[in-house]
């Protein structure tokens, strides 16, 4: 629960779930019911255990519930739960994240020319991906990959054929911060190519 701006209204981002396929209509249907008894039960449950909730009631609910994993891009380098539990650094970062980096590699798909990916379905593991999906780190990406493009256009190359070096200087002209100094607790990639 975190408080609302507004005097004496809590919000919450719940209920979580899972067992339900995100691209699959009839799936999302069920959960979307699923979710309003859920919230129904939390309501009844608040109201009966937490002091000072005894007359409380629900003010809202989003009118669709948010996915937050279905399909994962599979890129040039594919994030794992070690690289962001390590905080890795990569020579190719252009986007961080609270304390991790993502290489330009995950925003690039494999096989696939002329498209870059960014936030929650960039290229990583699925349990790398629950803990590196916040919002400001997707803005991030999708400020990087803005860069990445016009950085192509402006070249006549492909987005492939990018610098991430050059995304990094442009991310860092806009007052952005893509990730090309590590913290002090960042495990160095020294495998990493700086050339994509």
């Amino acid at each position: 629960m975190a408080q609302d701006p507004i005097d004496g209204v809590v919000w919450c981002n719940a209920p979580h779930m899972t067992g339900f396929d995100g691209v699959d209509p009839a799936d999302m249907t069920a959960a979307e019911f699923a979710a309003r008894d859920r919230i129904s039960e939390a309501v009844d449950y608040v109201r009966a255990n937490l002091p000072g909730f005894e007359n409380c009631y629900m003010l809202d609910v989003a009118s669709q519930m948010g996915v937050r994993q279905t399909r994962l891009l599979e890129g040039e380098y594919v994030m794992t739960k070690d690289d962001v539990t390590s905080r890795r650094h990569f020579a190719d970062t252009v986007a961080r994240g609270r304390d991790y980096y993502y290489p330009y590699r995950s925003l690039l798909p494999k096989e696939v020319d002329q498209l870059l990916v960014a936030g929650r379905h960039y290229s990583a593991t699925p349990e790398a991906q629950k803990m590196s999906r916040e919002i400001p780190p997707c803005m991030a990406m999708g400020q990087a990959i803005g860069v990445a493009a016009a950085i192509a256009i402006e070249q006549g190359t492909t987005v492939r054929e990018v610098s991430p070096l050059e995304i990094q200087q442009g991310m860092r002209r806009h007052g952005a911060d893509p990730g090309d100094v590590p913290s002090s607790n960042a495990t160095l990639d020294l495998d990493a190519v700086v050339g994509v």
